[in-house]
């Protein structure tokens, strides 16, 4: 991860935080898996945006072994975010199921 996807994560982290807490998720065991999975995404679907595929279009099509290592980068790209997706997807069900029971109870 480069520095840059490091330095998003820890300045989302906590705003995501805050977020949780403010709906009152905060106590959840899902919490921390959820606030980082988020942000590692977050972070990753960045980097991919302003900077793998700016690259990947940008290469001459004649520099076939630049293509192939920025496509091979790519795809370790994509199954690092699969990965957070992967480990994200449960905590984000937490998260929408007790948003549902608290949109259901009287007030």
């Amino acid at each position: 991860m480069a520095d840059s996807e490091t330095e998003y994560i820890v300045e989302l982290q906590p705003k995501l935080s805050r977020r949780l807490e403010e709906l009152g998720f905060g106590d959840s065991p899902y919490r921390d898996v959820l606030v980082h999975g988020l942000a590692e995404l977050a972070s990753r679907s960045r980097t991919l945006d302003q900077q793998a595929l700016p690259l990947f279009l940008s290469l001459n099509a004649s520099h076939q072994r630049s293509l192939a290592e920025v496509t091979l980068a790519l795809k370790n790209h994509l199954d690092a975010m699969l990965d957070s997706i992967t480990d994200t997807r449960a905590a984000l069900s937490a998260l929408a199921d007790f948003l549902l029971r608290e949109d259901e109870q009287p007030k």
